[in-house]
């Protein structure tokens, strides 16, 4: 099991934070596997990090399906 910390913007952690979004759309170059850990780190393009974050686990990884649009090396991770 492994923790990996992300950048996430503002809006997009908000959604998150009041669990509306609970998937995530992210290049597949970290070797995630259910079971790991996220660390959502709140990063705003013009203050950097804002100390805000949130954890969640993934429980499904979506890879290798270009018949449904996701582009080859990315991956939509469940939590």
């Amino acid at each position: 099991m492994a923790i990996h910390d992300l950048k996430i913007l503002p809006e997009y952690f908000e959604a998150f934070k009041k669990q509306k979004k609970r998937f995530e759309l992210r290049k597949d170059d970290r070797d995630y596997k259910v079971g790991d850990w996220i660390c959502l780190r709140e990063w705003d393009k013009d203050l950097g990090y804002t100390g805000e974050y949130r954890t969640a686990q993934i429980r499904y990884i979506l890879i290798d399906c270009p018949e449904y649009g996701l582009k080859e090396g990315y991956c939509i991770l469940g939590l």
